[in-house]
């Protein structure tokens, strides 16, 4: 991928990242605006409403408190069979239909039950309309009035008799005493009142009145509207039901203590209402205790013109796009482009074209990268002709090392392999093979061509001695160190009875220590080794072991058994006190002695050594076989369990069954 197309990635790439971060910042500010112009909105929508009803009911109630307080009224309610005074007060009250809102007005006598009504068809005219019973549930806004208003009360109430659905104006007619002899006021046309003041005007808002208990007095739907609420101790439809959960409920009483405080002012909170979180805004009417409030769906009131935003964002995306194209020329005008001819004019370079000069008239970092450039191959060309006769001369000494090297590795190797016929030819071998009375198998393996284990026979008149050594180190060093302990094996085989096997590791401990007198001031150098010795008496047909940290195992081929020698080994700096140890080997029983470098090679899944577990598993499940079948046995055990592991140590197995069957 070329560095143009790179970089033209990395741009699209930052554009793309810039868009979304535009998106984002986009987004959460449309989100601001639209919640912050919402709430301006849901105030401004909530006390203009709250003015306009003011503008119409308040004056509709003045001109009705009024109508109430006339004493024309009063005189006639009194004595309402009196034609002189209904006539007086019928041309009072035809003035003031004229300034009711709906051009209507009515009287009702506490008296009698009288309902009267006047309006324009009337000319203004009190009618007789009907005459109220306590009984008829129609008529329970009238006794329920006056048994619980004082002063006035605004109700929403269909009129069967006059076929009307109006929010009436109830104010209390007394007479001179205070007492109640009447009810008078007015009324408005439901629908229009609904179609003037809470109509649904946009998508989103939706305007409801409610008096203090959270009865809904206007609704854009009327079908939700508590009619004749004065007569119910208990409204049926009321805002508060509308709330989802007791959060929302406890803010939206919150708003309505707080209008209440101020009517002024418009609260407004969000709160959860009909499913969705809406943003609600109260006013309180003093003159009417009722409430105005607004509920604004802001995910619905479209509040920031779509087309604007769509505008908007198609402008902010051109202008990014716009800016990569810009961007994305000018980087390769004054970049790429002359990096791609400086890499050409290189890449001729490196294929060994030195006569490539490198030309550039700028005066910035690319010209001085050219001028650097071109320095460079002049360089190069003076420095080539020279490093190609040095070469030269290097070439034909390293071939002159190289065959000096090669003669000595192979008089190296040639002397390894010399010395390991020299150690194979001391093992016993061909004595074992003539001498020893019953069978046995040698796994002898060492890590190099030479090693520091071996193992040992000598046969007697009584018996035969049998054993394993593994000296310190391996390679040549371990090799040289099995000489020296082979000698002092053999002096101590001539010095000591056979048959007392530590006592054979005390005194080849003893002439090991004599052969290397400078041991202790070599403490950093490893020249200890382990031994153990078995005797072997055929007529008896018993063994006696003895073992300086080396352990002799043997089974029977169904459980396995282990003779643990002493933890020293020879040439330590402390001396060992080795003991023997009787064994009488069933005639099936095979016996082997091991050195160390079995049981701790690495391998299997962790790497861990092979370790005496299983090589016990193993005895019981081979000890039983010929002794040939178990060498190839336990070679393939050690094989598979080793794997792709390297060889950590000399190994040496030495497995016998002392006595033939």
């Amino acid at each position: 991928m070329g560095l143009r197309l790179k970089t033209a990635l990395v741009l699209v790439a930052l554009a793309i990242v810039t868009l979304l971060l535009a998106l984002l910042v986009g987004l959460w500010a449309v989100e601001n605006i639209r919640s912050h112009f919402g709430e301006g909105f849901a105030r401004n929508h909530t006390l203009l409403t709250q003015q306009r009803i003011l503008a119409v009911i308040g004056r509709d109630l003045a001109l009705s408190q009024r109508l109430a307080e006339s004493p024309l009224l009063q005189e006639w309610l009194v004595d309402e069979g009196d034609s002189e005074k209904q006539a007086r007060w019928a041309r009072e009250v035809a003035q003031f239909s004229q300034g009711f809102t709906d051009r209507s007005y009515f009287v009702t006598s506490a008296l009698t039950g009288n309902y009267y009504f006047g309006d324009a068809d009337s000319d203004g005219q009190p009618v007789l309309r009907y005459t109220l019973d306590a009984d008829n549930p129609a008529d329970a806004w009238f006794f329920a009035t006056l048994a619980s208003v004082e002063d006035y009360a605004i109700n929403v109430n269909p009129d069967a008799e006059l076929q009307v659905t109006n929010i009436w104006l109830n104010v209390i007619v007394t007479d001179a005493q205070g007492a109640a002899i009447g009810i008078a006021g007015t009324g408005f046309n439901l629908s229009q009142f609904l179609q003037r003041f809470v109509a649904a005007t946009e998508p989103g808002v939706t305007t409801v009145l409610i008096d203090h208990n959270g009865a809904i007095m206007a609704h854009p739907n009327p079908d939700l509207i508590e009619y004749a609420a004065i007569t119910r101790e208990q409204a049926d439809q009321t805002l508060l039901q509308w709330l989802d959960n007791p959060r929302s409920v406890q803010t939206f009483l919150d708003l309505q203590q707080q209008a209440q405080a101020d009517p002024l002012q418009a609260p407004l909170a969000r709160v959860d209402l009909n499913g969705r979180e809406q943003l609600a805004a109260l006013s309180y009417l003093p003159e009417l205790d009722w409430f105005v409030v607004t509920h604004i769906d802001l995910t619905a009131h479209q509040i920031v013109s779509r087309n604007l935003l769509v505008g908007a964002g198609v402008a902010g995306g051109g202008l990014i796009i716009l800016l990569l194209l810009t961007t994305t020329l000018g980087v390769d005008r004054l970049v790429l482009a002359p990096l791609a001819r400086l890499t050409h004019s290189v890449q001729r370079i490196a294929d060994g074209n030195y006569q490539t000069r490198l030309r550039s008239k700028r005066r910035d970092e690319i010209g001085q990268l050219h001028q650097a450039v071109d320095t460079m191959a002049e360089q190069i060309r003076q420095h080539t002709s020279t490093l190609e006769q040095r070469v030269a001369e290097r070439t034909h000494a390293l071939a002159e090392a190289h065959d000096q090297i090669a003669q000595a590795h192979r008089q190296l190797t040639d002397s390894i392999d010399y010395a390991g016929l020299i150690q194979h030819s001391l093992l016993p071998d061909r004595a074992l093979a003539e001498q020893f009375p019953g069978e046995y198998f040698v796994l002898w393996l060492p890590r190099d061509t030479v090693g520091g284990d071996f193992y040992c026979y000598r046969s007697t008149d009584q018996g035969h001695v049998v054993g394993l050594v593994d000296c310190a180190g391996h390679g040549v060093a371990g090799a040289i160190m099995t000489m020296i302990a082979h000698a002092a094996l053999d002096m101590a085989l001539d010095q000591v009875p056979a048959d007392d096997p530590a006592a054979l590791l005390t005194r080849t401990d003893d002439l090991i220590r004599a052969m290397l007198p400078d041991a202790q001031r070599h403490q950093q150098l490893a020249m200890s080794m382990d031994m153990g010795l078995c005797y072997l008496n055929p007529q008896q047909r018993t063994l006696v072991f003895a073992g300086a940290h080396i352990n002799l195992f043997w089974s029977d081929g169904h459980t396995s058994h282990e003779i643990t020698g002493q933890r020293r080994g020879l040439n330590e700096r402390r001396r060992g006190r080795y003991t023997n140890t009787d064994l009488v080997v069933p005639p099936e029983g095979s016996v082997y002695l091991l050195s160390d470098g079995l049981l701790d090679q690495s391998g299997g899944a962790q790497g861990y050594g092979f370790g005496k577990a299983r090589f016990n598993e193993w005895m019981r499940t081979h000890a039983a076989q010929p002794l040939s079948a178990q060498q190839a046995a336990l070679r393939q055990a050690l094989a598979d369990y080793q794997g792709n592991q390297p060889q950590r140590d000399d190994i040496t197995v030495l497995g016998f069954r002392p006595y033939p069957l």
